[in-house]
């Protein structure tokens, strides 16, 4: 130790000993005088090293952090589910280009995808349309950013009785700027297709739009309209500038989804991992209660175990212990939530021809994924939670059941 480090240590003894005789005047005549003897060891020899695995990274879906954040999907509520299940309901952030003599909007439960049956159904009125068409628009989360020289991957779903001509335009936040546009003409839709290209910018600007406009009479249905820039991390989904900064850590773990995250305000509104698996089209999505917006779930418990591999940190699994923030679920009513456990467990864990492997393998990664460490909930051990104790030994003793 140096003498700066000698000379504080000395300070803070000092003042440790004149603390403790402060105390002593003001202690009871009864207890007498007391002694105190404190012996600090400061060579190397009783050092302990600090393990490197005490330090990662806790990712909880918050304020955007995934949506809007991490992910770089650029379309918020893709799938027209953010507004419920019930129809007609509002399509925020959509928004309509045009007025109500040109375009009538609405969301139906016409979509060919069961897992969410919400689609939107685009009516055009006008027969000589304004020039550039009518249609609708997304600003993503804030303005999407959109630079030039990059690609961005399109892909959405469309349907018509008749033939389709329909635009989708990048565009600055005013609408007036054209930073790419692609044209749809297509004569055979009248069962779902799948429509994919790419837009390639010829411009920068930092609060974009996605334009969807068409001058043609007629009914349009439209449903799970995804953007995302080609050149993710790795090709996994995530941007490059925020994961740069999270390999620039050098974090020894990653612990996910959260969080209050993981439990909701209620139950029904917790994480499940099961519905954030498979192809995105299908994904149901949900609302987190707890910090009040929806999201698609495009950026699942594969994509985050993904994400752990690709920072090669250690994933932590943070499960529900069948418990939210206001309901709970009895111990003896746990096995459901304990089969789902060892379920997702097997989905990491499992080989590529297991029930829940090969599912996993199905999404492109046949090998396992190291899971080693799980969190049983989030901050339940208190005596508002009276069944976590119970929820936490079965879980814990799940091997066994």
């Amino acid at each position: 130790m140096g003498t700066k480090g000698a000379a504080t240590l000395l300070a803070i003894l000092c003042s440790l000993l004149l603390l403790s005789l402060s105390c002593g005047c003001l202690a009871p005549e009864s207890e007498g005088d007391q002694t105190a003897l404190l012996e600090v060891d400061t060579s190397w020899k009783a050092a302990r090293k600090i393990p490197q695995t005490l330090f990662g990274l806790f990712f909880e879906e918050i304020n955007h952090a995934g949506a809007g954040g991490l992910w770089a999907e650029l379309v918020s509520n893709r799938g027209f589910e953010a507004g419920g299940p019930y129809t007609p309901s509002n399509i925020d952030p959509w928004s309509i280009i045009g007025d109500e003599s040109s375009i009538y909007v609405k969301t139906e439960r016409a979509s060919c995808f069961s897992r969410n049956i919400v689609a939107l159904r685009m009516e055009i009125l006008c027969a000589k349309c304004p020039a550039g068409g009518v249609g609708i628009y997304n600003p993503g989360f804030w303005g999407m950013n959109i630079e030039e020289g990059k690609s961005y991957n399109l892909v959405m779903y469309i349907r018509s009785l008749e033939s389709v001509e329909l635009t989708a335009s990048l565009t600055c936040s005013d609408g007036l700027q054209n930073i790419a546009a692609a044209v749809i003409v297509d004569t055979n839709v009248s069962d779902w297709r799948k429509i994919e290209m790419q837009l390639l910018a010829k411009g920068t600007c930092r609060t974009s739009r996605l334009e969807l406009t068409t001058s043609k009479r007629g009914v349009i249905w439209i449903d799970q309209v995804s953007l995302i820039p080609s050149d993710t991390y790795k090709g996994h989904g995530f941007r490059k500038e925020l994961i740069h900064m999270l390999v620039d850590l050098k974090p020894q773990f990653l612990r996910f989804p959260g969080g209050t995250f993981v439990e909701g305000i209620l139950l029904r509104n917790a994480f499940r991992w099961r519905e954030t698996i498979g192809p995105w089209e299908e994904r149901p999505g949900h609302y987190g209660d707890v910090w009040n917006y929806w999201t698609d779930d495009g950026l699942g418990y594969y994509e985050l175990l993904q994400l752990a591999e690709d920072l090669g940190a250690e994933p932590i699994w943070v499960f529900n212990a069948g418990i939210s923030r206001n309901d709970q679920v009895d111990t003896t009513a746990i096995a459901p939530f304990v089969k789902d456990v060892l379920d997702s467990l097997e989905f990491a864990r499992g080989s590529a021809k297991s029930t829940w492997g090969s599912v996993r393998a199905a999404m492109g990664h046949p090998e396992r994924f190291p899971l080693k460490y799980v969190a049983v909930g989030n901050e339940d051990c208190d005596n508002t939670k009276p069944f976590y104790q119970g929820n936490f030994l079965l879980v814990i003793n799940m091997h066994k059941l």
